[in-house]
């Protein structure tokens, strides 16, 4: 099967290169394919005839997105991702695309499930709802996945960003307190795992909307907890303080826990978390 993926060189992407290695993968990144330019990516692709797109390019600067970045943030998030389904439907080919759990506006305490109605609460949490709604406008084999908090090794692509973890590591050296949001409560996403996950989704369900995090959930003050005893840090002290501490132009869901009830259980984000900082 010729496999395209759209943002290579990213955490997620190049994780999905390795899962796939046995098949036919076009690999292409910001350099190769400008997904925002439409009619020259609609030629391209068309010209490779791939079975499956995956795409991992989109705009993930949530604060940015509240101003400037609006714009392109819904031209990445969901008008490219509308113009790859359609693609995508014209070949007959099946579609991933990776939304977010910011399409939930965090008031059910109990997490969300993949079929919940959404309520994004910022422009970010918007622009994937959009994405979302137009997908399933233009039809086809598309699949859906919400993943949250994504982290793992660090991508080679042009403004790819550290994930929390690394960023916890970095930042440890330099001091050994801090001040962490002790709200947000989410489940974190190792980036290997997805990448799994996504060609058990593929070769094994249906169209639809699943949900890609691991097991379990954590504010950023739990999770920082546990980055830092798994690396022997107990110098690091950590105050745990509310989401107003840090005051953001976007606003962030209380609660955007990803419930799974399509697929078999990930594994928990802590045991994820230990095999990557052991590997790493």
């Amino acid at each position: 099967m010729k496999i395209l993926i759209l943002g290579a060189k990213g955490m997620l992407g190049q994780e999905l290169v390795r899962v796939f290695s046995d098949h036919e993968v076009l690999a292409w990144d910001r350099e190769d394919c400008n997904i925002c330019d439409f009619e020259k990516a609609r030629e391209k692709i068309i010209s490779t005839t791939p079975s499956l797109i995956i795409n991992c390019a989109a705009y993930n600067n949530v604060d940015m997105a509240e101003g400037e970045g609006r714009e392109i943030c819904f031209k990445l998030n969901a008008e490219a991702p509308a113009n790859l389904a359609r693609v995508a439907k014209e070949l007959g080919a099946s579609f991933v695309q990776y939304s977010s759990d910011y399409v939930f506006g965090g008031t059910k305490e109990t997490g969300y499930t993949e079929d919940d109605p959404l309520d994004p609460i910022s422009e970010y949490g918007k622009s994937k709802a959009e994405g979302e709604r137009l997908l399933g406008e233009i039809g086809g084999k598309i699949y859906i996945i919400r993943p949250s908090r994504i982290f793992g090794v660090k991508g080679s692509g042009e403004g790819v960003k550290e994930s929390f973890v690394d960023l916890m590591i970095r930042l440890s050296a330099e001091k050994n307190e801090f001040d962490m949001v002790d709200s947000e409560l989410t489940s974190p996403t190792y980036a290997p795992d997805l990448a799994l996950r996504t060609r058990e989704i593929v070769e094994n369900h249906p169209p639809g909307i699943y949900h890609g995090a691991q097991d379990g959930a954590c504010t950023w003050y739990s999770f920082a907890q546990e980055i830092f005893r798994l690396i022997d840090r107990e110098d690091i002290k950590l105050n745990p303080v509310g989401s107003d501490f840090y005051p953001r132009p976007a606003k962030r869901p209380v609660c955007s826990v990803l419930i799974n009830t399509k697929l078999p259980p990930a594994r928990s984000w802590q045991e994820a978390l230990a095999e990557y900082l052991r590997d790493c």
